[in-house]
């Protein structure tokens, strides 16, 4: 039914995009639907979200060891935020 993921585009979703699921429960999927109605939907089977879940989790172990990413990620915020 579907092909290998084919995308000519890309997303950035930050901590201030809102994230909601729409359950397929037909389907044994959810979508997961990022920002506002005129946002992004990725359609996701469980399997899928597993292995999403999976290497989230690994990819945030591997951001906490290194704090000096997450300090210029803050450092980044408070400079932004003298703009105002």
């Amino acid at each position: 039914m579907f092909e290998q993921l084919k995308v000519g585009t890309w997303a950035c979703v930050d901590d201030q995009c809102p994230i909601r699921p729409v359950l397929h429960t037909e389907d044994n999927a959810i979508t997961l639907v990022f920002g506002e109605p005129e946002g992004f939907e990725l359609f996701v089977s469980a399997a899928a979200l597993q292995t999403l879940i999976q290497v989230s989790g690994t990819a945030l172990e591997q951001l906490a060891m290194h704090p000096k990413a997450l300090l210029l990620d803050e450092a980044d915020h408070e400079e932004g935020s003298h703009d105002h």
